[in-house]
């Protein structure tokens, strides 16, 4: 399109701009954009338009002129390195991270659309945080006409923003949410009745129609009909939600998630580096400074990632629209639990080298040293007993994890060939045999045991389980929030005065828990069994309740378990919050009536905050169940990514199943999850200061 667009700009033709309708997808800025870097350049050929609902065509690209490939490229990485230097204004370390990020550098390196639209909006909030600032830094002539020029910039970049990529308008709807709800704030009482609602919203519509204007003007194809050309731009990407090529890539509701827990997995090489899963990780741990920091940056991630779940679209580069939002929380959370933590560790240390309290501290190593060796007698029993049944499993799997351990080589790897690879690996006497790739592939069926290394732990980590992790997460957060409402929700309800039979309904209700696992595995498959299942044979059932077709759907399999899971876990939760109720002082309720609390001020502002303490420890329960949640799973036969952790490595492992015995493919994935746990517990840990000061229990 941009070739078409360079020749109508050299004649002047504006009509052909305006009127030109193939494949209208988005707004063709960024299209002019790359007309202008190659306009001027020699005549060649017309590259043939492709339907975006039909298969792509990969190898085109290389029969794009080099002349023009070469300029629109260096237009596109230009744009990145602007983006780049825009966030560094704001944020020098989310500048670092986004410039680290395989994902942008994969789509602002290539001739896409995302360069522009990304250096937008990434303007559209440098601006807007920067006149917040001014507002509140205080009087002067300048202080006074710095922020609505800045507004007006702001304003003129969404609209550019949107005249370039739809889905970038993500930001320009988190200002305008962070923007009335600061104003809402602030307002005096007088202004929040409804008389001063025309001031309090007045700005915000005058900035959003500056956007509208400059989004127009900037918008060719708008000119001769806005309004009808605007719906048939919107309608198309209805239309293409349905398409053949997006229902056949079948993507979940969270692959978002999925994206930006790997790196680029499609150009193995390329990368010196990848640390998008470590930027996410510190993403997650950032969000809740974030918000109270700038708020505005954590209401753009979460509207963003809201957009990317529900939108049916799922394409890789979509992720684009949140990695300013996404690096800057990261940076947040990077100096949230490693910055800080090791300056304050400096500062003690610098504190503790004083004489006394060099003296003090070694008194204390002398008397706790003398304590740890007199109970070493008693404490050697479990500690001998520990190893055996815990440490020495694990260590195992960790060795056998380096190697490429199977069905194949099992008669090696008993007899020793499992230390024998490791150590020749370690001493440098054997090279690894393959890549992660060919390990998760199957393709390691040698008779002997060989060293492979850290690959499949690297590449577990790294990407290669990415979907698995990101459902196993999700499961996890999901299934234990709803078991964790139900719970409540009963727990309350019986808790009522005028409730009869109370006793007897909770042990009605006590019992899916009562229940083995198994057992009540093998119900929910009699229950949801697309052919003869109990469902299955009822006649007429609406859609909602249930599809015979469940188990082809990531997201319709991921409904079914929910229903499943909820009716095992939500009893526990049920009488951990039972408990606490009864415990709770009525004094504490008698006070909150006195000051007009009821109903759920009365749950949000008393009860819940006496019952957490106590009800803690069972979501802890719950989540780590969760997390290695298996029988279900197996007993329901769903096929990954819809599948947990340990699902997969029983997979993996059943010297019978698809993938074929892949001893050392299982043992990575368990090392792999224990790592993952210790880090949730260890997280989870930090949160015991939530039962301090509980003198009721």
């Amino acid at each position: 399109m941009a070739q078409r667009y360079a020749a109508w700009l050299e004649n002047r033709d504006i009509r052909a701009i305006v009127d030109y309708s193939f494949n209208y997808e988005h707004p063709p800025l960024t299209k002019l954009a790359y007309a202008l870097a190659i306009r001027g350049l020699p005549p060649a050929e017309v590259l043939p338009e492709i339907d975006s609902t039909q298969p792509r065509n990969l190898e085109q690209r290389s029969e794009m002129p080099e002349a023009q490939f070469d300029a629109a490229r260096r237009l596109a990485a230009t744009l990145s390195a602007l983006q780049v230097f825009a966030l560094a204004l704001l944020d020098p370390l989310a500048a670092l991270l986004l410039a680290i990020s395989t994902w942008q550098i994969k789509y602002t390196s290539q001739i896409m659309l995302e360069p522009l639209p990304g250096l937008l909006s990434t303007v559209m909030m440098v601006t807007y945080i920067a006149a917040r600032r001014s507002a509140r830094a205080g009087a002067g002539t300048l202080r006074r006409w710095l922020p609505p020029v800045l507004l007006a910039v702001s304003a003129i970049a969404f609209g550019l923003t949107e005249a370039s990529k739809y889905t970038y308008g993500v930001a320009g709807l988190a200002i305008l949410v962070d923007w009335l709800w600061q104003t809402r704030e602030t307002a005096p009482a007088a202004e929040r009745r409804p008389v001063g609602l025309a001031r309090w919203l007045l700005p915000a519509f005058l900035w959003v129609a500056l956007a509208v204007v400059v989004f127009v003007a900037a918008n060719p194809r708008m000119w001769s009909d806005p309004l009808g050309r605007l719906a048939e731009s919107l309608l198309y990407h209805r239309a293409y939600t349905q398409s053949d090529t997006v229902q056949s890539a079948n993507f979940p509701l969270w692959q978002p998630f999925v994206w930006l827990f790997q790196s680029v997995p499609w150009h193995p090489g390329v990368f010196y580096f990848s640390l998008d899963f470590v930027i996410t990780v510190f993403a997650a741990l950032g969000f809740r400074s974030l918000w109270g920091k700038q708020r505005v940056m954590a209401l753009w991630l979460a509207i963003g990632l809201g957009f990317l779940l529900i939108w049916p679209t799922k394409w890789p580069q979509y992720v684009l629209t949140i990695t300013v939002p996404w690096t800057v929380a990261a940076a947040e959370g990077l100096r949230v639990t490693v910055l800080v933590p090791i300056a304050r560790r400096i500062r003690g240390l610098r504190e503790r080298r004083s004489a006394p309290a060099a003296r003090e501290r070694a008194a204390d190593r002398r008397i706790a040293r003398r304590d740890g060796l007199a109970s070493v007698p008693w404490l050697l029993p479990g500690l001998v007993t520990l190893a055996l049944l815990a440490l020495f499993p694990l260590v195992f799997q960790a060795v056998v994890a380096l190697t490429d351990f199977n069905t194949a080589s099992i008669k090696d790897g008993m007899n020793g060939g499992v230390f024998r690879a490791v150590w020749e690996g370690l001493t440098g006497q054997a090279k690894p045999v393959a890549d992660a790739g060919q390990a998760l592939a199957g393709h390691l069926r040698s008779k002997t045991v060989n060293w492979t290394g850290p690959g499949l732990l690297l590449g577990i980590a790294g990407g290669a389980g990415a979907d698995i992790l990101v459902f196993n997460l999700a499961w996890m957060v999901v299934s234990v929030g709803l078991q964790t409402a139900l719970g409540l929700s009963a727990a309350l309800l019986l808790n009522g005065p005028r409730v009869r039979f109370a006793a007897a309904w909770r042990t009605i209700l006590i019992l899916p828990w009562a229940i083995p696992e198994f057992i009540g595995a093998l119900i929910w498959m009699r229950i949801y069994e697309p052919r003869y299942g109990w469902l299955a044979l009822a006649n007429d059932l609406p859609w909602y309740i249930y599809n015979p077709q469940w188990n082809n759907d990531p997201n319709t399999q991921l409904a079914t378990l929910l229903v499943a899971a909820t009716w095992y876990g939500f009893p526990l939760i049920m009488l951990a919050a039972t408990a606490g109720l009864k415990l709770i002082p009525r004094e504490s309720y008698d006070a909150a009536a006195v000051d007009g609390a009821a109903g759920w001020s009365l749950f949000r502002h008393v009860t819940w905050p006496l019952l957490l303490p106590l009800v803690i420890p069972a979501i802890i329960i719950r989540m780590i169940f969760a997390f290695n949640q298996f029988y279900l799973f197996y007993a329901m036969q769903v096929n990954p990514p819809t599948v947990t952790m340990a699902t997969m490595s029983f997979y993996f492992f059943e010297p019978l199943g698809f993938f074929g015995g892949q001893f050392a493919v299982s043992a990575a994935i368990n090392i792999f999850t224990v790592l993952v746990l210790v880090v949730m517990i260890l997280w989870l840990d930090r949160r015991r200061v939530a039962t301090e000061g509980v003198t009721y229990a």
